[in-house]
């Protein structure tokens, strides 16, 4: 019986420096990376009413496109996190500011400051806009080439 209990301490012993411990070390680095990330964000945040974004997050030690870090440990570190992170469900991604919509066709907007008003037409389109896709002629279509036999 003592050598039965011996070879299950000896399996039990494996596990646990094989099992537990290299799973256990992996836990430590995702959460080291989401402090990384969580640093990363907060730089982004606090940089976002800033003239100019990437002189902000350059003199706070980030880059401001990926790979985001400019040293190779927080580079990997980060980057093994967003991935777990990611397969876990968790968003990093910033958010995109959309554009400034045009104005509505049948809205009056005085011109911006500084423009010269244009005289067009009433009911023409405004200068440097395309035209609706009703108005773009279909391209020619050449007919098909037949087969040689």
């Amino acid at each position: 019986m003592a050598q039965m209990m011996d070879k299950v301490l000896t399996i039990l012993k494996k596990i646990l420096f094989f099992g537990v411990f290299p799973l256990a070390f992996v836990v430590f680095i995702f959460f080291l990376g989401e402090q990384f990330e969580v640093g990363r964000l907060g730089a982004v945040a606090s940089c976002e009413e800033a003239a100019n974004k990437n002189t902000c997050l350059r003199s706070k030690g980030y880059l401001p496109q990926a790979p985001y870090y400019p040293d190779l440990g927080r580079r990997y570190i980060g980057g093994f996190a967003r991935m777990v992170g990611g397969d876990l469900g968790a968003s990093y991604k910033e958010p995109v500011v959309a554009p400034p919509a045009p104005p509505a066709e049948g809205d009056a907007a005085a011109p911006a400051a500084g423009a010269a008003p244009t005289a067009a037409a009433p009911g023409a389109a405004p200068a440097g806009t395309l035209p609706p896709p009703a108005a773009i002629p279909p391209l020619p279509v050449s007919p098909p080439v037949p087969a040689k036999k």
